[in-house]
């Protein structure tokens, strides 16, 4: 459970993991759920923004295979990963979930997770996608600070001998 919101090319997310405790009940901590990746696109290495919300060890796994030409993982598949996942590329913005077959989103501003209703209300009167989330992270208990931000970088397509310059 989080919020994660997209608006004018910047994700934004909280960092609160809400998890249920062996003890009972349900315990948090904080996480990163912001993920810059290069990764293969045709014949060039290309930068996407990967957001993970909902259950945190599945939407782990998707990061991990996401860009890397492999078959989606099976415990996605097959087991009954609950996650969604916002991948911002180049082309657009794109929602997957444990069958990691993503569709594209083509509106101005979106957003995912359990606070979303309240992130679209503040993105709808006019407020930045960090904001929503700040306001989600108000009104949503699953929901906590500190909001974190992501933007594609304004960079070239990266070819392979530029990636592994570094």
């Amino acid at each position: 459970m989080t919020t994660i919101a997209y608006k004018d090319g910047t994700l934004a997310a909280d960092s609160r993991v809400t998890v249920d405790s062996e003890a009972g009940g349900s315990r948090n901590f904080l996480c990163d759920k912001l993920f810059r990746k290069i990764v293969p696109v045709g014949d060039s290495m290309e930068e996407v923004i990967i957001a993970t919300a909902g259950e945190s060890f599945s939407g782990m796994v998707f990061v991990d295979w996401y860009g890397s030409g492999q078959p989606p993982p099976d415990n996605l598949i097959v087991g009954e990963a609950d996650f969604t996942v916002l991948v911002l590329t180049q082309a657009g913005l794109f929602e997957y979930d444990r069958w990691c077959r993503g569709i594209e989103v083509k509106d101005k501003f979106y957003a995912v997770g359990s606070g979303t209703k309240v992130a679209l209300g503040a993105m709808a009167m006019g407020a930045s996608a960090k904001r929503a989330v700040e306001i989600a992270c108000e009104f949503d208990p699953y929901t906590a600070p500190p909001v974190l931000t992501m933007r594609l970088r304004k960079t070239k397509t990266i070819t392979e001998g530029e990636q592994n310059a570094d």
